[in-house]
This record gives C-alpha cells, structure tokens and sequence, in this order.
C-alpha cells in the first residue's frame, strides 16, 4: 500500500484550497477525502449556532451558585437548539461511515479514525469544552439575558429558521437561492445589515478560525506521529495556513451573507434588527467572544487528536 505522505506531500495540503485536500493514493486518499468531508460538515453546521452547555468544571462560589448557572446552560443549551444540531454532525460522521462500508471500500483505518472523529467532536466533548468556558467566563446574570433572549421573540424564531438547514431538502434550496441572487441581487439595505450582524456575532470570523486554526492542529500533530523525517516546521506550517486567512474570510462572507438572505427573507426588519442589538448589547457580545474562542479551541483538540492518529498510519 503506497504512502505518499512526504514534506513535499504535507506542503500540498497546505496549499489546498480551502474546503478540500489533495488526492491520494491507496486508503490513506480516503482518510483524507472522510476527514475533510466531515471537518466541512462541523464547520459549517456550528457556524451559526450557540455553543454553550453544562458547565462540568469547578466554579468560582458556592455549590449552589454552581448548580444555578448549570441550569442556566442547560436551559440555554436547549432553547438555543444546540443539541438538535450537533445531533446532526454527528449523523452526518455515520453516515459517512455507512456509505463506505455500503460501497465495500471501508477500511480498517477509515473506520479507526472514523471512531476517533466521533469522540473528538461529539455533542459529550464539545459541550464539555465549550460549556466550561461560557459557564467560567459569564455570570449568572449574563446567562440569564442570554436564556431570555433564546427563549423570546424573535429569538426562538431566529432559531426554528435556523435548524432548517439540518434538512437536506432544505439544504437544497439554499443552494438553488444562491443561483437565483445571481439575477435577483439581495437588497443592499438587506445586505448592510446581514454584514453587520456576522460582524457582531462573529460568524465568518469563528467558522474562519475553526478551519484553519483547525487544519494547522491537526498538521502538526501528523508531523509529530508521521513515520516520516521530511517534515515541514511549526513556523512553516504557521505561514502557509495564515497566508490562506484573507482569501477564506472573503470567501465565507459571501457564504454567510447569502445563507442569512435565504434564512431570514421573510423576517421583517425589526427582528433583524433587535438581533443585532442583542448580539452587540454586553451581554451578547461577551457571550459571542467567549463562544467563538471556546469553539475554536475545541476544535483544535479534537483535529490534535484526529491528527495524531491519521499521522501514526502514515509511512514513508
């Protein structure tokens, strides 16, 4: 079985566009080909959606203090939809798995690092992560405006439109709308304040470092493990994914952009626009700072150990 897995090899990755990695031969293509397929799914199903959950670390205060903002995320991890949509990523990790092995080309090491990607972004150790840090970083009266803010109008319709987009079909028409903005542009006035919201929401630039702060964790941590002595350097690695930031940010603006007209078109006005006081108010903006953080670094965990694991199958 070839592995073509050279310092050459690995500088081609980083060079790949964003949203795919290179061909490879053998079984280790396929590694790669599920990998990225399913690191597409994470990132764009989490973009949009509020991570937070039970805090499971030790809090600062009392127990029962600690038991009230527990509730709190809890309460906020269901009014937010959090769970119906990390349920999805983790569906769309089977579901790869089964169409591998319904062609009769699964391997033993897709199924290995399919297993590996489950633990490493599964619902248990993102809300785990994420949870900790909303719950260390806000307080309870933050929580609670939040809570409020999902559990009202239009929080909750905001929300509803948004866990559409785990329906195929609905999926589906997202892109036929896109195609149909090319003859039938979004209002600018529209547009304005979509650009607004993704700014104070943080939506482009969390789902930007989730991807590439994402692919240089797990990089590194292939170098680290890879059976191989042509490796690139952390400050290489560093260069070559950064130098890939402006292109990606523009990139997923217009993506944004598009996916807020196709999901809110029929909202009107002023619940766009009580969204975007709500995520600049201090609460909401405290809460998508520490959200957007809190994601990315559990996401490099889990490309750090999905890494770890697809460079220790790697030879020379």
């Amino acid at each position: 079985m070839s592995h073509p897995s050279t310092g050459f090899e690995r500088a081609r990755m980083l060079r790949a566009p964003m949203r795919t990695f290179p061909e490879r031969s053998g079984s280790i293509r396929h590694l790669f080909t599920f990998r990225d397929e399913i690191m597409r799914e994470i990132a764009v199903s989490w973009s949009r959606f509020v991570m937070i959950a039970l805090a499971l670390a030790v809090f600062v205060g009392s127990p029962a203090q600690a038991a009230d903002k527990r509730a709190l995320a809890a309460e906020i991890m269901r009014a937010s939809g959090l769970e119906q949509q990390l349920s999805h990523t983790t569906r769309s990790i089977k579901d790869s798995l089964q169409k591998a092995e319904e062609s009769g080309k699964a391997t033993s090491e897709q199924r290995e690092i399919g297993q590996i990607m489950l633990d490493a972004f599964g619902p248990p150790t993102i809300l785990s992560s994420v949870g900790k840090q909303l719950a260390d970083q806000l307080s309870e009266g933050e929580l609670q405006k939040v809570l409020s803010w999902y559990e009202g109008n239009p929080g909750k319709k905001l929300i509803q439109l948004e866990n559409q987009l785990g329906d195929p079909e609905k999926a589906k028409d997202l892109v036929e709308f896109a195609k149909q903005t090319e003859q039938n542009p979004i209002p600018e006035s529209r547009q304005a304040l979509y650009q607004q919201i993704d700014k104070a929401t943080l939506t482009t630039q969390t789902t930007v470092d989730m991807q590439l702060n994402s692919r240089v964790a797990m990089v590194k941590a292939m170098n680290k493990t890879a059976k191989s002595e042509k490796k690139l350097t952390d400050a290489e690695i560093d260069a070559k994914i950064a130098a890939q930031r402006p292109q990606a940010t523009a990139f997923l603006q217009q993506i944004n952009l598009i996916k807020f007209a196709y999901l809110y078109k029929d909202l009107p006005e002023g619940d766009m626009n009580a969204y975007l006081k709500f995520a600049q108010s201090d609460a909401g903006s405290k809460f998508f700072k520490v959200r957007s953080k809190a994601l990315d670094a559990a996401m490099q965990e889990g490309s750090r150990k999905v890494g770890a694991a697809m460079g220790s199958r790697i030879k020379e």
